[in-house]
């Protein structure tokens, strides 16, 4: 059964002022942890802060700063820890500074000009995150308002995991000829010998590849069937299992952020539907956290090998003494040093080559192949690609002040899909859990931030087709 709600039960308050009443965030103590955070981040940067471990000091006064605010109103309302905007400003200490925290590499190839502008571009784009907080937020566009509006109940939220499944394994199925035998042992080799992977140049088989987006719901959905069961059930086995199983040929894949995404989304799902959050509950999510990562780095470890090699030689072999993430502070760092000095900004080459990457190239051959500043070729580094997190974007695209903007953006972007916590439906929990994870993973980069947003796409495609006939049957 599926119905329809038009409006919350509490209309008669504007939905900004409910949720600011239910869920406070402090925005002008954000702006001054973060500007105290960026200064003594600065003041503690030492004569030689190449070496790893050198600017700890210089990361933990950053992350102080940065934290200060969402620790506060977590500590007076537990059920903030999961509002959007501090998720999105906690997202820079991970992608940026937890390798500075680790000591995991040396700064090489960059000065210390370049090292003090990464910090204060950190500290510009959590600003802008932080003003956008403190404007009333953007109405959601209608069409989505529209799919986060519907209660589900067991059997239709159950349907929708076997429809969701039948549509992201496709692709993996289609490339083995619907073999499950062949299937299952190309999940244990390399990403590079599976007949599922492309060229990055792809053709007609692109259509195949964003049929995988729709996996991206699974674990999420999951949750939402257990929560609505209320004990183990076989649907609720049966998705558990259909969800580790899309889990794995996502997996397969190597790119570790789609992993975090759709078991983030379904943790996060979980966490807001409890009507009390206890200290059990906060263990429960850093545990589950804590093997989400731990998951991660194995998929590091092996994803040029494939998981068949713990089974050849019977033990986890693990060369990483630390929680690898990416290099992103030694490369924003660089590009401030490049940009503008060597080479111009791009200016807008990086928003409109990060928009039109969905478009097939059979349709473009023209397509752009960068956004008009290659790094690695820059440093004279051939065969790899090399990240620097959303901000160093931003900067390419002109400077500090458009570092500012690009976080006033996804504050706005943030601001306004937090209404959703406010909405009781399953529907709109679990677009909120994946708008979160969405933003979070975009702080990485704007094509993670387009591509993760594919999986809330393909719930407003679904349940346009499937729950708004079957309400125009009803009525």
């Amino acid at each position: 059964m599926v119905n329809y709600i038009v409006q919350n039960p509490n209309s008669k308050i504007p939905d900004h002022i409910l949720l600011s009443q239910k869920y406070r965030i402090y925005p002008i103590l954000g702006l001054m942890g973060t500007f105290l955070g960026t200064i003594l981040a600065l003041i503690s940067i030492p004569n030689n802060p190449y070496p790893a471990g050198a600017l700890f000091s210089s990361a933990l006064m950053m992350s102080i700063g940065l934290a200060i605010a969402p620790m506060v109103a977590i500590f007076r309302n537990p059920q903030t820890a999961l509002r959007i905007e501090h998720i999105l400003i906690l997202a820079p200490i991970y992608w940026l500074l937890l390798d500075l925290l680790q000591g995991t590499y040396n700064l090489v190839e960059v000065n210390v000009l370049g090292i003090e502008g990464a910090f204060v571009a950190i500290g510009l784009f959590v600003s802008g995150i932080w003003i956008a907080s403190l404007s009333r937020p953007w109405k959601l566009p209608r069409f989505l308002a529209k799919s986060t509006s519907y209660v589900l109940d067991a059997p239709i939220i159950f349907r929708f995991i076997l429809v969701f499944f039948s549509l992201g394994i496709f692709k993996y199925a289609y490339a083995c000829n619907f073999n499950p035998t062949r299937m299952i042992y190309y999940l244990g080799t390399n990403r590079w010998t599976a007949p599922w992977g492309r060229g990055q140049l792809g053709g007609w088989d692109a259509f195949l590849d964003h049929l995988s987006y729709f996996g991206y719901l699974l674990p999420t959905l999951t949750i939402l069937l257990i929560l609505k069961s209320q004990k183990l059930t076989a649907k609720v086995i049966m998705a558990i299992a259909l969800s580790l199983f899309m889990a794995a040929f996502l997996a397969h894949g190597g790119g570790r952020r789609i992993i975090g995404v759709i078991f983030g989304a379904a943790l996060i799902c979980w966490f807001i539907q409890l009507k009390q959050i206890k200290i059990k509950h906060f263990l429960i999510g850093i545990i589950c956290t804590a093997i989400l990562l731990a998951f991660l780095q194995l998929m590091l470890e092996y994803r040029g090998v494939g998981f068949q090699k713990i089974i050849q030689t019977g033990e986890v072999q693990l060369t990483h003494e630390h929680l690898h993430v990416d290099d992103n502070f030694l490369r924003l760092a660089q590009i401030i040093d490049i940009v503008p000095r060597y080479h111009p900004y791009v200016y807008e080459k990086q928003v409109f080559y990060v928009l039109v990457r969905p478009i097939p190239r059979v349709f473009w051959q023209g397509k752009p192949t960068n956004p008009g500043f290659d790094l690695p070729s820059i440093l004279g580094k051939k065969g790899v690609s090399l990240s620097s997190s959303v901000i160093g974007e931003w900067y390419l695209s002109g400077g500090f002040l458009i570092v500012f903007f690009g976080g006033w953006l996804y504050g706005r972007l943030a601001n306004c899909a937090s209404l959703l916590l406010i909405q009781d439906t399953q529907s709109a929990k679990l677009v909120y859990s994946l708008s979160t994870m969405t933003l979070f993973a975009g702080s990485r980069s704007m094509q993670d931030l387009i591509l993760m947003s594919y999986a809330i796409l393909a719930w407003i495609f679904i349940t346009e087709l499937v729950l708004s006939r079957q309400r125009s049957k009803s009525v």
